[in-house]
């Protein structure tokens, strides 16, 4: 019988202890723990861009930096990552990354100097950031990647690359670096071995490679919008399929006319935007889509997928406030439409 009363008395030791760990009250990180960011670029040339938070119940909070800090972030607020518990942000003509608590939006520090130069794109693989920085936008040769430690926020190196980088993708242990051309045309695709931050090769895609995008089964995607016709020759836009073991290229040719741009991809989809439409394709189909998505028609400044919905931003007259307009994108319902700061760019989920 005392056998059994001492099982008895542990058992309900267990049970009450199982209780009180689980009734421990889960402590808010942040204000800003729930919900996603939008970076809006604000006025060209004048004027500071912002930071508009959307709160997972449905909350809008605009200008949460200033408002959080005293201070303005700097002129064109270019994109935002998140990466462990802080903020990235690319203040691109400011010629600086503000470093913040992403819960709190509270300024921890700010990476600046010679080596953070008309930043772009910022991306993070474990505790290294790889940031694409135009320089002079009228010299074609002083365009690199700076290479932040995150532990340190510092730039511990730079990488010389071509003309206009911009957005980037990692995959197998390689970055891979679309060469837009900043204010000129370029073509290439520019590869880094991660381990060794060195270049390991340089693929030759269409022309203006405006998106990148990886679909999980080992290849990145380049978006190429091709060279308008007020360039001098018009070259049509062109979606490049990258072997990210071999860096052999497939592609798929629009035509002469046509200049897609606005990539995303989720769940092994690929999207984009040509003349006012939104077009969805399979990452193993092969070829491209007749066919648009019913029901998000518009002119996006940028788009994003993310958990079967699609996320589009439009700058309209680039000097108010822009707008995001939430489509699910099995249906082309829209969901809903929120207000931003000024020529919003970029979004970043929790």
């Amino acid at each position: 019988m005392k056998t059994l009363k001492l099982i008895a008395f542990l058992c309900l030791l267990a049970v009450l202890n199982s209780c009180s760990e689980n009734d421990e009250p889960t402590i808010p990180k942040g204000d800003f723990e729930n919900g996603y960011f939008i970076s809006n670029e604000g006025p060209f040339q004048n004027g500071s861009g912002t930071i508009t938070f959307v709160g997972g119940d449905g909350t809008i909070a605009q200008n949460i930096y200033k408002t959080i800090n005293g201070e303005d972030l700097g002129n064109i607020v270019n994109s935002i990552i998140l990466e462990g518990d802080n903020a990235y942000i690319i203040v691109n003509n400011s010629n600086k990354i503000i470093v913040a608590n992403r819960y709190t939006m509270e300024k921890i520090t700010t990476i600046e100097g010679e080596d953070v130069n008309n930043p772009r794109y910022i991306i993070a693989n474990g505790n290294t950031a790889y940031v694409s920085n135009w320089g002079d936008p009228l010299s074609s040769v002083d365009d690199f990647i700076a290479i932040i430690d995150l532990n340190t926020n510092t730039v511990i190196n730079t990488i010389a690359v071509g003309e206009g980088p911009e957005n980037m993708q990692i995959e197998n242990d390689n970055l891979f670096v679309n060469l837009q051309g900043g204010w000129g045309i370029n073509n290439q695709v520019i590869v880094i071995n991660t381990n060794s931050n060195s270049i390991a090769s340089s693929i030759t895609v269409g022309d203006v490679p405006n998106g990148i995008e990886k679909d999980g089964f080992g290849n990145v995607w380049i978006l190429c919008g091709g060279t308008p016709s007020w360039a001098g020759i018009e070259t049509g836009g062109s979606l490049n399929k990258v072997n990210a073991n071999n860096f052999q290229v497939s592609n798929f040719e629009f035509e002469t006319t046509d200049h897609p741009d606005n990539f995303s991809g989720e769940s092994g989809m690929l999207y984009y935007s040509l003349n006012g439409k939104i077009f969805g394709m399979d990452s193993k189909a092969s070829e491209l889509p007749n066919e648009n998505i019913s029901g998000l028609d518009g002119f996006y400044y940028n788009i994003k997928a993310f958990n079967g919905d699609l996320y589009t931003l439009n700058a309209k007259d680039y000097v108010s406030e822009g707008e995001l307009k939430v489509f699910n994108l099995g249906s082309g319902t829209l969901l809903k439409t929120i207000e931003t700061g000024i020529v919003p760019g970029d979004i970043s989920f929790q």
